[in-house]
């Protein structure tokens, strides 16, 4: 026995011996093939590299085209990388780019048998067609990738690195190693290893024949043992089988090795498995659940082991609920050959506990009320969510009726239904208004589920409640607010028009005759601007109470704007309507509002239309409305405005609303067109070229129409801003398209209307469209009026500013129409003047106007500003501004507006005069 174990001993100490050969040589082979592949990598990505220093420069870029090379600078290109590829185990290098979704090589090397022969040469933009998907992955992820594969020109290991051109432009730098160079160089390492290891190996053969003797001698010992024992198992097996294989529990037999050597029919069945699958099956090593392995090896431990829960056979992938009991055989020398099995399949049973479980949990953690009563209605159950929510114990409850609920509140034909329908059988849903132990009464949701027995006999009724007191609330607080407007608690501009349209309908169908009033308040923004929101807010509480107080029982108050509020008036004809609108307009002069010890007076001006049969629909009625309270406005404000048809006043309003839908029209099918005019400079010294932008609407007849005519209309209706935005982008789009063309030109000059300068998504929009086009700033020039810059002059400072450190110019138009054009001036970080060609115009023959002129012009100077004349219409005023100084005219005397595209020939022109006469004086 002894010498058994020393011979185990040696068998062990050589296969170990093997073992670190083998792991030695696996070890080593993998490591060459690591570094190898790394050196590899590495010339591929130097390779990759190296190609856009090879490359003309802005080969790649957004506008590339298939005609961008002529074909002999293509083989240029080829020759030039082919070059390098010479000197390495490199196959190609390339370089790739995406378009139209697909792949085009812009360069290639190529081998020297390509060369010779002028074969497959790659050119300049062919379709990679056989390309591989991944490097489609490659583009969109931006990341670099190492890829094997395989194309007509035969199989490598490539490198695909994302690069960006000057102008962000994607492309690809690739290369190409040969799988069958990588092959051999690593068939070389592993010839190299293999022969270590076998010089190693035959060392140990020696030594292994002697060993081996006694071994053999053992072996055929052993092998005799074995067929006694076998012959003895035999004659067991035979009396077990009957026993075991008609058991109606589930049997099984295994050896001490933890293998099926014996299963019957049930096991089987249990299982899911077949026999021919169930033995040799291996328990040790192949059961994956821990407790059942557990089980396993205490029975081969000598214990007795059980097992009960969820199991999922690994053979027959079945799920069951199991009992199981494993008990340990032992051989007649009293040692432990392995263990029987004994499983039952506990499956329906579990479920149905399983099932009983879950309800009970779904009822007793429900996070709504359940109650379960007999057909008395006698409660029998409740949840403790149902205890929570109506304040009694389980205990106060069972025994009682459910009539403890009742708040009397809920009308008893209510629960006459109820009644009615639970006892039909069929399910009843509603609402109950129920009472609290402590008296306090909430809303439930319920629903009540009748239950029967086998014999479809009512037995139980299960009762589902949900406290929807807060849900009730808030729906009726949403209701409210959608329909009211919160600061004042008048019905909103929402709610409004659907009274308005109620009314306009009955006008229609009925003959009947409404009115309908438009309050707009006036020197409301100067107690807002002076006083604060929270004092306006507190204006329009107090003047909506006292409106509300003035108006009929039937009549309705609506707040539809910051400082605008309407009136219906229903069953009023106008006469009676102006009388009202005249109490309401007295009433608000004399309203006197107090304010931290002040008192404010505020006026209102008042837009009045009739609502009758034929005023039109909903949209006619608010417009004429509308267009009423603006003409009260324009004529003086605090006063009484009345719509009629044939009002002169109300026309000139139409038709701006006509320009409004022309504009939106415009905008929306680029109708607008740009032009530019020249700006030039009145000294001697050279000066580049400079244009004020100017816009032109093109109708849809084809007339061009000047910005006179519905720009007022535009700023009346809050439409500058989308025009400022139109211009802002197109300009910049002509300049980027342009800009190699522009050398000679000092700036554009771009207007901006006063509602823009308060936009903070315009300015954000301004500096990303810049960077993005990739434009100079300092050939940017933004012009603003003076009036809308000292209207809004905390907002203008600010856009100023930013634009200024971003590197864009600002000028300062029509300057001198405003009242206080010099206090201001000091505030706004300007770079010229713009003299209003108001004081221009008449230099000539009116003094005072030229005085004006000549101070603008000195206050700019000194402030170090540059100033420009406006309507500048002959030689002779140009002239004059000369003599005053001013630096720069503008006007139809010095050029007139034109297509933007037209100034590029004076542009190109008048660079050219400069270089010759620079070389002239040179």
């Amino acid at each position: 026995m002894q010498h058994l174990k020393n011979i185990k001993r040696i068998y062990f100490a050589l296969a170990l011996y093997v073992t670190w050969i083998i792991v030695f040589a696996a070890f080593s082979y993998y490591q060459d093939k690591k570094q190898l592949y790394s050196a590899l990598d590495q010339q591929l990505e130097s390779a990759a590299l190296t190609i856009p220093l090879l490359l003309p420069n802005n080969l790649h870029n957004k506008a590339i085209a298939k005609d961008d090379l002529s074909a002999q600078q293509n083989l240029e290109i080829t020759l030039k990388l082919s070059e390098y590829t010479r000197s390495s185990a490199i196959a190609y290098i390339y370089t790739l780019i995406l378009q139209d979704e697909r792949i085009f090589f812009t360069s290639s090397s190529a081998s020297d048998q390509e060369l010779e022969s002028n074969v497959d040469l790659t050119s300049f933009f062919d379709h990679y067609n056989d390309v591989d998907p991944l490097v489609y992955q490659v583009l969109s992820s931006g990341e670099t990738s190492f890829l094997e594969y395989t194309d007509k020109w035969g199989r490598f290991r490539s490198i695909f690195i994302p690069l960006y051109a000057e102008d962000g432009t994607v492309y690809i730098a690739g290369a190409d190693l040969p799988i069958d160079h990588i092959e051999a160089l690593l068939s070389k390492n592993l010839y190299l290893t293999l022969a270590i290891s076998a010089l190693f190996l035959l060392l140990v053969y020696p030594l292994l024949i002697v060993l081996t003797s006694e071994s053999r001698r053992l072996a055929r010992s052993l092998e005799r043992r074995i067929e006694q024992r076998t012959s003895e198992l035999v004659q067991s097996k035979a009396k077990l089988n009957s026993i075991v294989e008609h058991s109606p529990a589930g049997i099984f037999h295994y050896d001490s090795h933890g293998e099926l050597i014996k299963t019957n029919r049930r096991f089987e069945n249990i299982i899911g498995a077949k026999r021919d699958t169930l033995i040799g099956f291996n328990m040790l090593t192949h059961l994956k659940d821990p407790e059942m392995l557990e089980s396993v090896r205490q029975s081969l431990a000598g214990n007795i082991s059980s097992f009960n829960g969820a199991y999922t056979s690994v053979t027959g992938n079945k799920f069951m609920y199991l009992h199981a009991d494993f008990v340990p055989l032992y051989s007649s020398n009293g040692e432990i050959e392995g263990g029987v099995g004994v499983y039952d399949d506990t499956t329906d049973k579990q479920q149905s506990t399983d099932n009983l479980k879950k309800l009970s949990m779904v009822v007793e953690y429900s996070p709504n009320g359940i109650l379960i009563t007999n057909t008395d209605g006698i409660i029998e159950y409740v949840n403790p969510k149902f205890s929570q929510m109506i304040g009694y114990s389980s205990a106060e409850v069972i025994g009682k009726k459910t009539n403890i609920l009742n708040s009397g509140e809920t009308k008893r034909t209510v629960y006459e239904k109820l009644w009615s329908t639970i006892l039909s059988g069929h399910e009843w849903c509603g609402e109950l208004h129920n009472r609290k132990k402590n008296g306090e009464l909430f809303w439930a949701q319920v629903s009540i589920v009748p239950i029967t027995n086998d014999n479809g006999i009512i037995t139980h009724f299960i009762g589902i409640q949900e406290d929807v007191t807060e849900v009730r609330m808030a729906s009726q607080k949403i209701s409210y607010q959608a329909t009211h407007d919160m600061l004042t608690g008048l019905i909103n501009r929402y709610e409004f028009e659907n009274r308005l349209a109620l009314l306009v309908d009955d006008a229609q169908q009925n003959n009947s005759t409404h009115a309908l009033c438009f309050l707009d308040l006036d020197q409301f923004k100067i107690i807002n601007d002076t006083c604060g929101h929270v004092a306006g807010d507190e204006l329009l509480r107090q003047l909506s109470l006292l409106l509300n107080k003035t108006i009929q029982s039937q009549d309705t108050l609506a707040r539809i704007g910051g400082d605008e509020f309407a009136i219906l008036l229903e069953n009023c004809n106008l006469e009676q309507a102006e009388k009202t609108a005249n109490t309401l307009l007295n009433l608000v002069k004399k309203f006197q509002f107090m304010w931290m010890k002040n008192s404010f007076s505020i006026g209102v001006s008042i837009g009045l239309t009739q609502i009758s049969k034929t005023s039109g629909n909903i949209t006619e009625v608010l417009i004429h409305a509308d267009s009423a309270c603006y003409a009260a406005k324009d004529l003086g404000r605090n006063r009484i405005h009345t719509y009629h048809s044939d009002d002169a006043l109300l026309a000139k309003r139409d038709g701006e609303f006509r320009w409004v839908n022309e504009i939106k029209d415009a905008l929306n099918e680029n109708r607008f067109e740009l032009y530019a005019q020249p700006i030039v400079s009145l000294s001697d010294v050279p000066h580049k070229l400079i244009y004020e932008v100017l816009l032109r609407l093109r109708t849809k007849n084809g007339d061009i129409i000047p910005p006179g005519a519905f720009l007022p209309a535009a700023e009346r209706y809050n439409l500058s801003q989308p025009i400022d935005r139109w211009v802002v982008d197109h300009t910049f789009s002509w300049l980027k398209k342009h800009l190699s063309q522009l050398d000679d030109l000092d700036h554009l000059t771009i207007n901006l209307s006063g509602a823009s300068l308060g936009d903070n998504d315009l300015l954000r929009h301004i500096m990303q469209q810049i960077k993005s086009n990739d434009l100079p700033p300092s050939k940017i020039k933004f012009e603003i009026t003076e009036t809308a810059a000292i209207s809004n002059l905390r907002d203008a400072t600010l856009f100023i500013n930013i634009l200024r450190e971003f590197g864009c110019q600002f000028a300062l138009d029509d300057f001198g129409s405003g009242l206080s054009s010099f206090a201001y001036l000091k505030n706004l970080s300007v770079s010229t003047l713009k003299i209003d060609g108001l004081f221009v115009k008449d230099i000539l023959n009116n003094k005072i106007d030229g005085a004006m002129v000549k101070s603008i012009n000195e206050i700019g100077h000194v402030m170090g500003m540059k100033t420009i004349a406006e309507f500048v219409e002959n030689d002779a005023i140009k002239d004059q501004l000369k003599t005053i100084g001013v630096d720069f005219a503008q006007g139809y005397g010095i050029g007139k507006p034109e297509p933007i595209d037209n100034i590029l020939t004076k542009i190109s022109s008048h660079l050219a005069t400069e270089t010759t006469e620079t070389t002239a004086i040179g």
